[in-house]
């Protein structure tokens, strides 16, 4: 009878424990906030522009401020693309670069390094990275050495829980940067397939929870994969892909369970993954049991600036307002009248022939290289410079980038293919019974080129690679077997050399001198006072 008893209040023991584990006391929720492709903008203005801006890492402080007063211990991450754009750059010399000093204070846990880290001096490079009270991750990125530049991945215990991030840069830095090696310090970058099969191998049995963080986007560039894939690939394995580089608003999760995120740039999103785990066993092994992902909106949402932080941070502001305002000269007409669209219904002039903004920009370029022609493209069609002063922010506005000019030896052949490349593929195939025209959506305006020196027509009733016609040079037609000069920035330089399509040889380069178009637009006008 007594052993009845012992056995019945053994079992109502047994069914009693069963339930409080079920009842979360043995489950965990991981929160990860990540933010990606800042560039710049500390505070909510566009110096270009000279007006405010909703979205900017003072507002995101107020939402990291929020979700930390929910979850302490969340963990906070970056994908890169930080320190270039909206005047950041000229804070670069400075003994405390002041992005790292903003991530600094909001405590970031991990800095994956962008592309866009490596557009300036490799020594500017490293101090930022020796400022930093965080991990900086950028593992496919190889010394000569053969050892990696930064950290491969971190692992953090969150209260009993390990959660594994790895980073991955987008690979084609030394493409982008092949004029300047220096920037990278002629380092090697291994495709993100290969790092994240790398990391699931090496961090096998390490964590409960693995994070990828990417600076690079879902589709991939030049024939390497991207990060779509590699999800699809190995999302069984790794919890969530926060990714950066396309400026994307992403927020998907996929068939096998992981989550693809992508906050979009300039704060104007903060990414956000919950993790929900439990302990079938106490003090035994953590199993992930829910995941979700979701974009916290700054710029639809109107998200206020955190007082502290612009507190902190407003010395920036005002300097950097105050730069982009210097008057250097003065501008004697609006480069786009009022109505600057074309003939063509909805189509902007800009697109479909040539403009004064464009022409400046060329002109600049054949004139500081000596070239015999030049190729450049418009950041957007509503590029303008209206009449009265030009101030040095206009020289941002006309060219977004910090791209430095080139110029290098071409054959009438190779020029050509890069007009078929660089123009003709811009346009989609015209069919008769068409109303107007359209465009490729994979080809963004900053792809497209327009050319000086020389003349040619689009035909878009052709098929593509075979669409530029009636090309000349000083009037005459362009003979396969010319040589000329070529000048273009140093991104369309990194382009065309890796591709095959213009000579990588340092003899066939007649200007590299590293001088940033944008200043050369800048010093133009100064120069000619209108």
């Amino acid at each position: 009878m007594k052993m009845k008893k012992f056995l019945a209040v053994l079992l109502t023991l047994v069914v009693f424990v069963v339930p409080m584990f079920a009842n979360g006391v043995n489950e965990k929720t991981i929160t990860i906030l990540e933010t990606s492709d800042i560039h710049g903008t500390i505070a909510p203005w566009d110096y270009a522009s000279d007006k405010s801006y909703d979205g900017s890492l003072a507002q995101a402080a107020t939402i990291i401020k929020q979700q930390r007063a929910i979850d302490p211990e969340l963990l906070l991450l970056d994908c890169g693309d930080s320190l270039q754009d909206n005047m950041i750059q000229e804070f670069r010399f400075d003994e405390e670069n002041p992005m790292i000093k903003a991530m600094n204070y909001l405590e970031y846990d991990a800095w994956e390094l962008g592309n866009h880290e490596f557009n300036f001096e490799y020594n500017n490079l490293l101090r930022a990275i020796n400022q930093a009270n965080f991990p900086v991750l950028g593992g496919n990125i190889v010394k000569a050495d053969g050892q990696p530049f930064v950290n491969e991945y971190i692992v953090r215990n969150i209260d009993g829980v390990s959660v594994a991030i790895f980073g991955i840069e987008a690979p084609h830095v030394t493409r982008w940067e092949a004029s300047n090696p220096e920037h990278y310090n002629l380092m090697t970058f291994r495709t993100p397939m290969e790092q994240t099969e790398r990391m699931v191998k090496e961090l096998y049995g390490k964590y409960d929870v693995l994070i990828c963080l990417a600076h690079y986007g879902e589709d991939g560039e030049y024939e390497t994969a991207g990060m779509r894939e590699i999800a699809q690939k190995y999302g069984d394995k790794v919890n969530a892909f926060l990714i950066g580089h396309a400026h994307s608003n992403l927020c998907e999760q996929l068939e096998n369970g992981t989550w693809l995120i992508e906050p979009g740039s300039k704060c104007s999103n903060v990414g956000k993954v919950t993790i929900t785990l439990q302990q079938l066993v106490a003090g035994g092994k953590w199993f992930v049991t829910a995941t979700k992902g979701e974009l916290l909106p700054i710029y639809k949402a109107k998200v206020p600036s955190d007082k502290d932080f612009m507190a902190l941070m407003n010395y920036v502001y005002e300097e950097a307002r105050a730069k982009a305002n210097k008057v250097v000269g003065q501008v004697g007409a609006d480069f786009l009248p009022s109505q600057w669209w074309n003939d063509l219904e909805g189509i902007p002039t800009a697109i479909v022939q040539d403009t004064a903004m464009m022409d400046l920009i060329n002109k600049i370029q054949m004139e500081e290289t000596g070239a015999d022609t030049s190729l450049a493209a418009l950041f957007t069609t509503q590029s303008n410079l209206k009449k009265g002063d030009f101030k040095k922010r206009d020289g941002v506005l006309i060219y977004k980038y910090d791209n430095t000019l080139m110029a290098v030896r071409v054959t009438g052949a190779q020029l050509k293919e890069i007009i078929e490349l660089r123009a003709g593929t811009f346009f989609n195939d015209f069919t008769e019974g068409d109303y107007t025209i359209s465009f490729n959506p994979k080809i963004r305006m900053y792809n497209y080129d327009m050319f000086a020196g020389v003349n040619y027509d689009i035909d878009i009733s052709r098929p593509s690679g075979d669409r530029i016609v009636n090309i000349t040079f000083n009037g005459e037609p362009l003979k396969a077997d010319q040589e000329l000069v070529l000048a273009m920035n140093n991104y369309r330089y990194g382009g065309l050399s890796g591709a095959g399509l213009i000579s990588a040889k340092p003899e066939d380069l007649v200007y590299n001198t590293g001088v940033a178009i944008r200043d050369l637009i800048a010093d133009y006008v100064e120069k000619s006072g209108t």
